[in-house]
């Protein structure tokens, strides 16, 4: 190392400004960083529980949500004011980005029988007029809804939850969390100021994927730059030198910054593991920057001339600095092993972080040192004086230390058998934190956060209808229930009994699976086609009806109990229902089994970074012996210091599965200095004793003071609420100790015995097989708020106007129709139809219709009667059940929800007037499928507030007034669905028909093709066929 320290020190000026411009052109990435928030960062893509999930997500639905605990200070949910508060809420939330469904007690879809007529309505219809005995009425009925209790309300109706489910478009993941954050809070506070008698508090997955990204950032702002100071004020005292401690910070920042430069580069986000990795190499830049300036005040005693301190410096410690940082890589490389990809980020981060501490540490130091002024100290160190007498100890305790120091690191080992896996992602957050507040109030007053997902497939299409299937799903939501960690229970079964219950007059002896299968499918058919916006069951019921969604919500679960609930399903799958089996899969178990999976893999790659390590050390030392012997003092601080934490806490999360990683790369360092140092003065003669004593004057000093400087700002950064700095902190701030204490105290009694042995290769093949049972042995115990509406523009009304002129007096129309069902998986499910309309005479009403399907088979004959009415009035509907041969009127205003859980509402599809919206025009321009001709494009704003859209835009061209297409926007304003209209034929000369309409969700992916045959106008229909009584008829 002398020519190259001669080098650097020669030529410190180039090699200083060479070595600032390779950082500066690496810091030009850190502006390229950003926060990723999702938690599913942690799923890698080929996680087999991650693919398990995401085609579970495109079966059903992906549920992003958050949770909004209401709790009202008087007790009671069931007034007027807080159902009012709670209704006023619902509605503001539904302005959030990417909001698939809000729902409340006051938006609950309730269903009862009114004589002949089954009623599905929302449990409080109106609820900023609700009376005092309304309140009583929707609490009785709240109570009684299994669907809801102990999910959005509480046994005794003192705690409710509004439950907001969004649709993340999974694009801009960095963002789409921040952005909803952004809207929420505000939203929140707005509430807590203007109602104080009520408690808001807010939960669920986008809350706590927040928490995680903003978690690292607030100790960032607090912790870490105490850490800092308070190791570089530990430096400085031991040291004597507060221009040390300086030039230390000044490394330890550039070296943070390569690494966050370089992660720039990549464009890979920030997230809440990666967040740590400025931190892990600013510890490792202070360690290897002490050996520095350890030799500088070592060597100042000898000479002034500051030239000579930074050659000493790097002659004497170079090699071992560049050892230390080659194997303290390794060992964060060994994160690669993690099966979660921000793990495997951290690893990459500051192993590439070491390179900059190496570059820095041998480059620019060195120059430092020569232009810095630090003053000279002409007495001896105080650490070193201890070191002297510390190695006077050793020597002559050495046969003491060698028999007694295992036992103690046996007793301290022996602690990891109390160890279990417990981890629960929903408390890595101390009560400090709201979101932490928040999950232990809706877990005490309302139930689970947990959520274990389980699709119960029939196999075949159509297959939930079944009767059998039925049952055997409704005795598994009853054995679900009967788990005392369950807290409620989602199930299909639960809906279909209370429609058999309603269709009987809300006679609870019929609260049970209807007889026959064509009930079964006709009953929900009817439930689903009286669904408001947002309602359906789509999220529960898959494309072609095969397969239905069972939720358990589990509270106050760690892993292991979850891995154990789910071990007693599977063998209720085994024992009742074989044919049905159904792994288990959601978010909370994706987290659960990376976590159960994830620290065997990193100790995996643990060892394999061990192996690696006494490689290298045996390629440096030229000693097998050596290089096995290093093992030890490398596995024993991590075996010791998770005994300890078995003893204290007993559980192991995933938070502080990388400590032994990350401790390996630290307490690396250390054994490598002292082992060089040893190992050099063997070389030149000196006896096992001078040469303990020789390392323990040239590296003491520089040890001590890392490793108490480390383990003083871990312990500071200790006391964070975030489980992932806390428990990693306290944990590595226990291991640095116990190394310091083995490097000290055993390694080098250690080295005295194996020296006194005869042979060298007697030596290394017992010290091998030492080393190697130790290890084995060591190893196997680590195992917005809307806009007002715009008076409607002339030329859009004129336009809307002239659409609607040219479509009248057609009198009458049928037409057979086929709808297409396509999810994002690019599954299909069918539905077939008669559509029949009678244009209405009197322009006060609407028209009236019939649609009769003939497909899926049990359906087949349902016929819907539709008296459309001019808004604000509903619709009256009428529906025909083959299945118990009655016609049942339906009371909905739920005009907004699927037809029949396509992308087509009943909105889309039904018959509106000109004055039922304003209308704007926009431009016009030519038409995108036909450039010849000239598109208006109009946007029409619904004034029924119910409305599931804030506005949409149609392009009309203005040669025959043809509607091309529709955009559809939903309440926020975002563009929600698209609708194209193609095939136009024109009929009886006038009158222009789509063939096809494609209707396209831009939000979940899923399409509905709906084509229509040959249409039938004017066979002499009357208001006489568009009867209840006709219905029964309308099938032949």
């Amino acid at each position: 190392m002398e020519r190259f320290a001669d080098f650097v020190v020669n030529n410190r000026i180039k090699v200083a400004i060479a070595t600032m411009l390779m950082a500066f052109a690496i810091f030009a990435g850190i502006p390229n960083l950003k926060l990723d928030t999702d938690g599913r960062v942690f799923m890698a893509a080929d996680n087999p529980d991650k693919i398990l999930l995401d085609r579970f997500e495109q079966e059903f639905a992906k549920d992003d949500n958050l949770a909004i605990i209401v709790v009202p200070k008087d007790g009671e949910v069931f007034t007027p004011e807080t159902l009012g508060v709670i209704g006023a809420m619902t509605e503001d939330l539904w302005n959030l980005p990417y909001v698939r469904l809000v729902n409340s007690i006051t938006r609950f879809q309730n269903t009862y029988a009114d004589g002949d007529m089954m009623v599905v309505e929302d449990l409080v219809p109106e609820p900023s007029m609700v009376t005092v005995e309304e309140a009583a009425a929707a609490k009785i009925a709240a109570l009684d809804r299994i669907e809801i209790r102990n999910s959005l309300i509480n046994e005794d109706g003192s705690a409710t939850a509004i439950s907001v489910i969004f649709r993340l478009p999974g694009i801009d993941l960095v963002s789409e969390i921040p952005d909803i954050n952004a809207e929420f809070e505000p939203l929140l506070e707005q509430y807590r100021a203007d109602y104080p008698d009520i408690t808001f508090k807010a939960s669920g997955s986008v809350a706590i994927s927040q928490a995680f990204a903003t978690a690292s950032q607030k100790d960032g702002e607090t912790l870490t730059p105490a850490m800092l100071l308070s190791m570089l004020l530990i430096v400085g005292l031991l040291l004597r030198s507060a221009t040390g401690s300086l030039l230390i910070l000044i490394l330890a920042a550039l070296s943070a910054l390569v690494s966050l430069g370089a992660l720039g580069w990549t464009h890979i986000p920030i997230n809440s593991a990666t967040a740590v990795a400025p931190l892990m190499v600013i510890t490792l830049a202070v360690a290897s920057s002490v050996h520095v300036l350890s030799s500088v005040r070592q060597t100042m005693l000898e000479t002034a001339d500051r030239t000579i301190w930074a050659r000493r410096a790097l002659t004497d410690h170079g090699l071992g600095i560049t050892v230390a940082v080659f194997t303290t890589a390794i060992g964060f490389l060994s994160l690669n092993f993690s099966i979660s990809p921000p793990f495997r980020q951290l690893g990459n981060m500051v192993a590439g972080g070491m390179i900059g501490v190496w570059v820095f540490t041998m480059f620019l130091l060195p120059g430092l040192i020569c232009w810095v002024p630090i003053r000279q100290k002409r007495d001896e160190a105080s650490v070193d004086r201890l070191m002297v007498a510390l190695a006077e100890f050793v020597i002559r305790h050495q046969r003491r230390l060698l028999l007694g120091i295992p036992a103690i690191i046996i007793g301290f080992g022996a602690g990891i058998s109390q160890i279990k896996l417990e981890d629960d992602f929903l408390r890595y957050f101390d009560e400090s934190f709201e979101t932490r507040q928040a999950t232990d109030l809706y877990e005490t007053k309302l139930g689970g956060l947990n959520v274990l997902e389980y699709s119960v497939d029939t196999g075949e299409e159509n297959g939930i209808n079944s009767v059998a299937y039925l049952k055997k799903l409704d005795d598994l939501s009853a054995f679900l229930r009967a788990q005392p960690e369950v807290s409620h229970i989602r199930s299909l079964s639960d809906t279909i009994k209370r429609l058999n219950m309603n269709m009987n007059g809300d006679d609870s002896a019929f609260y049970r699976i209807p007889e026959s299968d064509e009930e079964a499918s006709q009953f929900l058919f009817l439930y689903e086609l009286s669904l408001g916006y947002g309602m359906d069951l789509t999220d529960q019921i898959n494309v072609d009806r095969s397969s239905t969604r069972v939720s358990a919500f589990v509270g106050y679960a760690t892993t292991r109990q979850l891995i154990a609930l789910d071990e007693k399903i599977q063998t209720w799958f085994d024992t009742n229902a074989p044919e049905l089996k159904s792994p288990v899969t959601g978010q909370t178990h994706v987290y659960t089994m990376i976590s159960a999976r994830d620290v065997p893999s990193m100790l995996r790659g643990t060892t394999l970074a061990l192996v690696f390590i006494s490689f290298v050390i045996f390629l440096v030392l030229r000693n097998l012996k050596l290089g096995i012997v290093s093992l030890a003092p490398n596995l024993l601080p991590a075996m010791m210091g998770f005994g300890l934490w078995g003893y204290m806490v007993g559980n192991v999360t995933l938070a502080v599965s990388i400590v032994v990683a990350m401790t390996l790369g630290i307490v690396v360092d250390d054994t490598v200095h002292f082992m060089l140092k040893y190992a050099n003065a063997r070389k030149r003669g000196e006896s096992a004793e001078d040469s303990v004593r020789h390392a323990f004057k040239s590296v003491g000093m520089a040890l001590t003071v890392t490793s108490l400087g480390l383990v003083i700002g871990f312990t500071i950064l200790g006391q964070s609420g975030f489980a992932v700095n806390r428990d990693m902190a306290r944990l590595t701030a226990i291991t640095l100790s116990f190394a310091l204490f083995v490097d000290f105290l055993f390694l080098p009694p250690l080295l005295m015995f194996l020296d006194r042995m005869k042979t060298m290769k007697t030596n290394a093949t017992s010290t091998a097989s030492l080393a190697m049972i130790t290890t084995l042995a060591s190893a196997a115990l680590l195992l917005p708020l809307a806009k007002p509406v715009e008076a409607s523009n002339e030329k859009g009304l004129a336009i809307a106007t002239e659409v609607d002129n040219r479509d009248k007096g057609w009198g009458d129309v049928t037409v057979e129709g086929e709808m297409v069902l396509k999810n994002k998986a690019g599954n299909e499910s069918v539905r077939k139809f008669r559509s029949t309309i009678l244009e209405a005479a009197d322009v006060s009403e609407g028209d009236r219709s019939i649609i009769t399907f003939s497909q899926p088979r049990d359906v087949r004959g349902t016929a819907l009667l539709t008296h459309s009415k001019i808004e604000p009035d509903d619709d009256s509907q009428w529906i025909f059940l083959p299945a118990v041969k009655r016609v049942k009127r339906i009371s909905s205003s739920n005009r907004t929800g699927k037809f029949v859980s396509s992308e087509f509402s009943y909105e889309d599809l039904g018959s509106e007037e000109v004055a039922d919206n304003e209308h704007i025009w926009l431009e016009d321009a030519p038409c995108v499928h036909d450039s010849a001709l000239t598109c208006a494009a109009v946007e029409s704003r619904p004034k029924n507030k119910r409305s599931g859209y804030s506005k949409r835009v149609s392009f009309i061209d203005l040669d025959e007034y043809r509607v091309h297409q529709i955009d559809f926007y939903n309440r926020r304003g975002d563009l929600e669905k698209s609708l194209k209209f193609q095939d136009y034929k024109q009929y009886e000369g006038e009158f222009w028909r789509a063939h096809t309409m494609l209707m396209d969700n831009m939000q979940t992916g899923k399409s509905t093709r709906l084509s229509w045959g040959e249409y039938s106008f004017r066979q002499g229909l009357t208001e006489r066929d568009f009867t209840p009584q006709r219905l029964p008829k309308a099938y032949r």
